[in-house]
């Protein structure tokens, strides 16, 4: 679905992502009555980086998307375009090599999701927290993202300064 070139996209392209993504944000995939399974870490994976698409074809533009609100790293600080751009990178599945090996898909780092408010550490060890009652957590490694505060404020302002309109969402609530 998603090209990551470092191009700027013809405008019938960058709707059809912008499309594309907005059907990702309204899949009852992320409902947080939905369970943690592979295939919703799967389509965790494509959201974040067809947002991160998005985020470089407006930093392509002459905008880029740099808000840091809650944006944090052990490391360094950054802004929510270069924490999509580690996410992406950072993510890797290898999938099975015909229908009947589904169950060799594999997916590294570790994936880990958070409905609400909460602390403390996964199985794996990883810490986590989330202090909103109303928002997902969604980590990769150590990294978080949350799907309102991050994904979808990156995804309407690409979008936004993008200036592609007949994009509407009607996010699925639980």
């Amino acid at each position: 679905m998603i090209d990551s070139s470092d191009r700027i996209w013809p405008k019938p392209q960058l709707m059809e992502h912008l499309e594309q993504v907005a059907l990702l944000f309204e899949s009852k995939i992320f409902l947080p009555s939905m369970p943690f399974t592979l295939q919703s870490q799967l389509y965790w994976i494509e959201l974040i980086r067809g947002v991160s698409d998005l985020v470089r074809q407006s930093a392509l533009a002459g905008k880029r998307i740099c808000f840091t609100d809650e944006v944090s790293s052990q490391d360094q600080l950054r802004d929510i375009t270069d924490l999509l751009d580690a996410m992406r990178q950072s993510a890797h599945v290898v999938g099975p090599l015909s229908p009947s090996q589904q169950h060799l898909t594999f997916i590294s780092p570790a994936l880990n999701q958070v409905n609400g408010v909460g602390c403390g550490h996964f199985a794996n060890g990883l810490f986590f927290a989330c202090p909103h009652p109303n928002e997902r957590a969604f980590f990769i490694g150590q990294d978080r993202v949350y799907f309102y505060r991050h994904l979808m404020r990156a995804f309407l302002e690409a979008g936004h300064h993008l200036l592609i309109g007949g994009v509407s969402l009607s996010l699925p609530m639980d």
